[in-house]
């Protein structure tokens, strides 16, 4: 895997017989559901699901709100990296139902798809739809609550049945009729059903286009495969026109994002006997009319081909020299256990043959501290490694025990204490990293993107194309701040107190 959110309907019924019902869930009390509350967890895959989950309801004539407590419907799209992810999605059911009880609770993404046993089970849960059904999750629920499974029905309908009185669901009704419950990851690898929704959500500066799904990977500690389902490809024509559309919105910045990105194509007659199929899609998208910046939101280390970098290298004026490269361990004997594609060599060969390309280039990798059997002596080796390597910032991520995978059955599980310290020593080297690379840049010219956010002093935020977070000068009048969505040519003056890097104009 190469890749480490929020409305709500009102309730029907919470499941009965050996669970007790949540007072006053399920009665809709004279309002219709029309209002909606999203909170997606995760990762910028699952931001994207989240975004066009909320245009979905947008479509049916549903409003987006920002709390749970004003929502007829809350949707929470849920993360399971790790357990961690799990809890924090039982806690926020629990929250969201206290704060709306009167308010439908769906529950989606890819906790819903590894454990949604435990989830339909819930009783503040009306409904569960896992990944594998999350393209019909609008027209389940509203076939649901107007009594249709098929989902067709019109608002009107839709509406008028959340203000009859529920019947009682049981834990198998709150789930499509042809998706089988899962309980702890126990379940086959399934098709991913991969839909580029139309109209993806895009602020004024970045939108991320999510162009494959899935993964056929199955490393030792990870259960994404079954959470996402097999790698899937968006159609190359799909893929290009919603980047037309989001250029035509004036949209400067364009983010290539999936689960497993680098297989894009293969899957797909129309790359057929093209053996870099993913440099001959970028080659398409950069050649789009308008086109102002690409950025690619992480590879695996092997797909860092010298197709690829040619084809970067010829659009540079577009490209954006950011690399996320996930690396895991920093050593060999670690890798092989977690099933890796790569040693340690072929992780600093790809590193060294893109600064070949591009010197200046920033590169980022996901760290796993703590995988079963890990020494000390191979903790250190990682820290080593990365040092030598130039990483310039890391996302840690610390070994969590995932049902039905291959390390669940390893021996040599660490203590929570020895995997909490490595991640805690990773993540203080990754606060050192970013600062020495960001500091090479003192007195040089970057390409910044003007963000929309302004501090209390006013100074607008902004992301260069190499990934660095930088502030332009302070403005009494926030009128005169650069606008967002624009982009200039700053010179980079050094750090501010919050650590980002102030620019002036040039």
């Amino acid at each position: 895997m190469t890749e480490a959110l929020t409305p709500t309907i009102k309730t029907m019924a919470l499941p009965t017989g050996a669970t007790a019902a949540v007072p006053g869930a399920g009665e809709a009390q004279g309002r219709s559901a029309s209002t909606v509350f999203i909170k997606t967890l995760g990762c910028k895959v699952n931001t994207f699901d989240g975004n066009a989950i909320g245009n979905q309801f947008r479509a049916k004539g549903y409003t987006i709100v920002d709390h749970a407590s004003e929502a007829d419907i809350t949707v929470l799209n849920t993360c399971s990296v790790t357990s961690a992810a799990d809890r924090e999605a039982r806690y926020l059911i629990r929250r969201y139902r206290r704060e709306n009880p009167e308010g439908r609770m769906v529950v989606t993404g890819c906790y819903a798809q590894t454990d949604s046993a435990r989830l339909a089970a819930m009783n503040e849960v009306d409904f569960v739809v896992p990944n594998e059904a999350k393209e019909r999750l609008v027209d389940f629920i509203e076939g649901e609550t107007a009594g249709n499974a098929d989902g067709d029905v019109d608002s009107d309908e839709a509406n008028a049945a959340l203000d009859a009185a529920p019947a009682p669901r049981t834990p198998a009704s709150k789930m499509p009729t042809d998706v089988k419950a899962v309980t702890e990851n126990r379940q086959s690898h399934f098709k991913s059903s991969l839909v580029l929704f139309d109209d993806a959500s895009s602020s004024q500066t970045r939108a991320f286009v999510k162009i494959q799904d899935g993964c056929n990977g199955f490393c030792a500690y990870c259960l994404i495969p079954y959470a996402r389902g097999a790698s899937r490809s968006v159609a190359p024509d799909q893929a290009f026109n919603e980047i037309k559309r989001l250029i035509d919105a004036g949209t400067p910045e364009i983010v290539l994002t999936g689960i497993h990105i680098g297989d894009y194509g293969r899957d797909l007659e129309s790359y057929a006997g093209d053996a870099e199929p993913f440099a001959t899609f970028v080659e398409s998208i950069m050649e789009i009319p308008g086109l102002k910046r690409l950025r690619i939101s992480s590879l695996e280390p092997g797909e860092l081909s010298k197709d690829l970098l040619q084809v970067l290298k010829r659009h540079a004026d577009k490209f954006c020299p950011h690399f996320h490269l996930p690396l895991q361990s920093g050593d060999d004997r670690i890798l092989k256990l977690m099933r890796r594609s790569y040693d340690t060599a072929g992780y600093e060969a790809a590193i060294n043959l893109a600064r070949e390309y591009f010197p200046d280039a920033s590169f980022g990798a996901d760290v796993i501290p703590g995988f079963p059997g890990e020494t000390e002596d191979e903790a250190d080796a990682t820290s080593a490694f990365i040092e030598r390597v130039g990483l310039n910032y890391l996302h840690v991520f610390p070994y969590s025990l995932r049902p039905n995978t291959s390390a669940a059955r390893m021996p040599g599980h660490l203590g929570h204490e020895i995997v909490k310290e490595r991640a805690a020593r990773l993540r203080a080297l990754s606060e050192k990293l970013a600062p020495k690379y960001a500091a090479k840049f003192i007195g040089k010219t970057v390409d910044v993107l003007w963000e929309k956010d302004v501090d209390a002093q006013g100074r607008r935020s902004g992301l260069t194309r190499n990934y660095l977070n930088v502030l332009s000068a302070s403005r009494q009048n926030p009128a005169e701040s650069p606008a967002p969505g624009t982009m200039a040519l700053c010179r980079v003056k050094g750090f501010t107190e919050t650590g980002k890097m102030l620019v002036v104009p040039v």
